[in-house]
């Protein structure tokens, strides 16, 4: 039997060419685009970022990069996103971000410090805290999470989340999350700061929810009062006992709410 957790918080994007080039298509507060050589400036509608670039958000802040095979990433406060020449990856060094594949992108990874994500067409949302915790979760398709340095990997498919140390060794096996919870208090994945994800993707996540309905009704999927804070150390144990009602979501897993 399965339980879920009524969380939110974290994902990543991808195609057959090469991450090159993005448009700024929003920016609220303080965005900062730091180029390869140079001095940064201030992120501005309409602008192209080219690589090798990053992106820096301050507090209260958000954007949104739109890249030209239509991967679209969106940033939470404090967040540091950078994109480079070597292939299909994005870094992320801190913070929070969404992103949205094209099905018919190709793949990607989106890295840290310390895991990699793999991600194939899919809208996921990804939170490192260097030195505290790394949360991921799919909203529609399927990634793969792997250690730096290993060859094995755990699949977090739609409607799963991972919550771990930056350090472990063991990637923990994945929990389900309240979706429909998540797209309606995420300032990253709801229609807030930012426009409807693309039609594709919104009727994709659309049926993860459903399936989350459906499984409730039946049984098979049981709500929980347990909210997991930090780097989730206690979460399996916490959700085995947990038979309660959903309540609100900790403001902490929207990680991008002032």
């Amino acid at each position: 039997m399965k339980i879920l957790v009524p969380l939110f918080t974290l994902l990543i994007p991808a195609a057959a060419d090469t991450l090159r080039t993005a448009t700024v298509t929003a920016a609220v507060n303080e965005v900062q685009v730091y180029p390869g050589s140079g001095s940064p400036r201030s992120a501005t509608i309409g602008e192209r970022v080219t690589t090798p670039s990053s992106v820096q958000t301050g507090r209260k802040s958000r954007t949104e990069l739109t890249f030209n095979d239509d991967t679209i990433t969106r940033l939470g406060q404090n967040s540091v996103f950078s994109f480079r020449e070597a292939g299909r990856n994005v870094e992320l060094k801190q913070g929070s971000v969404l992103l949205q594949v094209p099905k018919n992108a190709g793949g990607a990874t989106i890295r840290t410090a310390t895991v990699t994500a793999a991600i194939t067409g899919t809208t996921v949302m990804f939170e490192y805290s260097p030195g505290k915790w790394i949360k991921l979760l799919t909203l529609e398709g399927t990634q793969k999470l792997s250690i730096n340095g290993s060859k094995t990997s755990v699949s977090v498919p739609a409607g799963k989340m991972i919550i771990m140390h930056p350090d472990a060794k063991v990637i923990p096996e994945p929990v389900t999350i309240d979706i429909a919870n998540l797209i309606a208090t995420s300032p990253l994945a709801g229609r807030g700061t930012f426009g409807p994800l693309p039609p594709s993707a919104r009727e994709l996540i659309q049926q993860t929810i459903q399936e989350q309905l459906l499984a409730k009704r039946q049984g098979d999927l049981l709500p929980t009062n347990y909210i997991i804070s930090g780097p989730g150390n206690r979460t399996s144990r916490a959700i085995t006992n947990a038979r309660q009602n959903i309540p609100k979501l900790n403001p902490e897993f929207n990680p991008n709410n002032p």
